[in-house]
């Protein structure tokens, strides 16, 4: 049995853990935010080629690959630019993207860490302007502090767009290898493949790429 002694110690141990354990939590989570906006530091530009192998859901239920090349820019351009300009096409370019540089979250969105299990961290990214897209879930890697995957939730009639992707490490920087995607909005369901091969980094990219 407790005495009254050792009950209030334990009740006093109790109240410093407790805040103490949610500090920590919320130090790692500014802690690997923090490395998240450092990884690619060295990385100014990329070019890749991309080849994209779509299965479409719904009409007109075709599955159709194709290729092209991907474009990065800093702070934040990215492009698709596809061989062959079908409509289908002109619609991937706003599929087969890449989320904007961590660096680059502050400035755009409300970031709010939301878990980690010591392996993977998640963030909420609500924008600072309103449009299309209500919020983003991201997964990020611990040990890399790489975005693993992300989910574009929209308003309207709602629906989402989820993304897994793996990396390469071309020195020193992670650059996508392949992204996987679930593409689930009105009258458009898609499951979308796309890989990434030979990329030229830190090369130069005109500013025309990323004009419509």
């Amino acid at each position: 049995m407790l005495n009254r002694r050792t009950f209030v110690a334990l009740a006093l141990a109790a109240a410093v853990l407790v805040p103490l354990g949610s500090a920590q939590r919320a130090r790692a989570a500014d802690d690997l935010y923090s490395r998240m906006q450092h990884v690619n530091s060295g990385l100014r530009s990329y070019q890749a080629d991309v080849t994209v192998a779509i299965q479409l859901h719904s009409f007109p239920f075709i599955s159709p690959t194709l290729a092209g090349t991907a474009y990065y820019k800093r702070p934040d351009k990215t492009a698709v630019d596809f061989q062959s300009v079908p409509s289908l096409a002109s619609q991937l370019k706003k599929v087969v993207g890449q989320i904007e540089p961590p660096a680059e979250w502050p400035s755009l969105y409300e970031v709010t860490p939301t878990g980690d299990d010591g392996t993977t961290a998640t963030f909420r990214l609500v924008r600072k302007k309103n449009g299309r897209i209500d919020h983003v879930d991201v997964t990020v890697d611990d040990r890399t502090a790489t975005v693993s995957a992300m989910t574009y939730s929209y308003k309207d009639d709602g629906g989402t767009i989820a993304f897994k992707q793996t990396y390469d490490d071309i020195n020193g920087n992670y650059v996508i290898d392949a992204q996987t995607g679930k593409v689930d909005i009105p009258h458009y369901n898609a499951d979308v493949t796309s890989k990434f091969t030979n990329y030229k980094v830190n090369v130069d990219v005109p500013d025309s790429v990323f004009q419509d």
